[in-house]
């Protein structure tokens, strides 16, 4: 029941997430201090998302990943996306994340090129998709019973004290790598990757529209990610303590060549 429930907290934040890809929210229209939380209230509130599987890739691998082929619909718009779902420790995990098309060649990437007990440092949406696709084990792969309070439990109607997460993530790891991605300078990066004997930094473009829950998660308020890990990153431009070792449209890779 437990993981059932967590589940349906995770589809919801799925559900926030195609409306996102879908057109339902209109990108910069707002300033950046309008709270996230009030947005997603308004347009989950006034949405129909009709959900419909709708067939399967198998990958198979270490994991046995499958992709469900599943088509979101919402005021007459459609987007079709593969969600995995994956078998870890003979149990069958279902996290309802999507693996985008053009993530696949990082992926492929990392798995062909690191070593097989490689540890990779990202923001924790990615972290299923590292373990069943790239066979690599991240830092994060679930979000903090925090993040499910201030972000999506209020949707349930539910209070902080009714939001059992026994599989979520501590907020102290969720918060390092907040730290990590909105650093303005090498050490404490470098501090962050050595702490979780972490090998590599993934990170997607994706990251950049989601840096003001980065700062939430730090009780901060919003603001640019000038100068930060995160744009250098995103501008493959050089990070002390980093090599980059793989960069396509979407995805940069970052060794860490500190001993």
């Amino acid at each position: 029941m437990k993981q059932k429930y967590l589940s349906y907290l995770f589809s919801i934040t799925a559900i926030i997430m195609i409306i996102f890809a879908i057109g339902c929210f209109k990108e910069q229209e707002e300033p950046i201090e309008i709270k996230i939380e009030e947005k997603i209230n308004q347009d989950i509130k006034n949405s129909d998302v009709a959900i419909e599987e709708i067939g399967t890739e198998y990958i198979g691998g270490k994991y046995n990943l499958t992709l469900i082929n599943t088509k979101y619909s919402l005021n007459n718009r459609t987007s079709t996306v593969k969600k995995i779902q994956y078998f870890k420790d003979g149990e069958l995990i279902n996290p309802d994340q999507i693996l985008p098309d053009n993530m696949r060649s990082s992926l492929d990437w990392l798995k062909s090129n690191t070593p097989e007990d490689t540890i990779i440092m990202a923001w924790w949406d990615y972290g299923n998709i590292i373990r069943a696709y790239a066979e690599r084990e991240p830092v994060l792969d679930a979000p903090s019973k925090e993040i499910l309070v201030t972000t999506v439990s209020k949707h349930l109607g539910k209070s902080p004290e009714e939001i059992d997460c026994p599989n979520c993530a501590s907020h102290n790891i969720i918060q390092d790598v907040s730290r990590l991605l909105l650093s303005r300078n090498s050490s404490k990066p470098i501090e962050i990757i050595k702490k979780y004997s972490a090998d590599y930094l993934y990170i997607h473009i994706d990251d950049e529209s989601k840096s003001a829950v980065f700062y939430i998660t730090l009780n901060e308020e919003p603001k640019p990610i000038s100068s930060t890990i995160l744009e250098k990153a995103i501008g493959e431009e050089n990070i002390d303590g980093f090599e980059l070792v793989y960069s396509d449209e979407v995805a940069r890779i970052y060794r860490s060549i500190n001993p």
